[in-house]
């Protein structure tokens, strides 16, 4: 297994746990952009935090965030956070 490839397979577990959390904690009513932002702030400041070294381009990372973060916040909604 190359280098990159084991830090993305080590990678990815932690952000299918830590994802969730962070997008619970930063949840309000509206706001959707300012919050998956917040969420994408937190998520790379532990990531220098901790030394952790995305192996690709940061373009990459913030682009499956994207994706990442709209998949949870769309399953919460539906599931979690239902409301009437």
């Amino acid at each position: 297994m190359r280098k990159d490839d084991a830090e993305m397979t080590t990678l990815l577990p932690v952000l299918k746990d830590f994802l969730p959390l962070t997008i619970s904690l930063v949840e309000r009513p509206g706001d959707g952009e300012n919050k998956k932002e917040e969420v994408k702030e937190i998520v790379l400041s532990l990531f220098e935090e901790f030394g952790v070294d995305f192996p690709g381009s940061e373009e990459i990372l913030e682009h499956i965030l994207d994706y990442a973060i709209d998949f949870i916040v769309d399953f919460f909604n539906d599931r979690v956070w239902k409301r009437g």
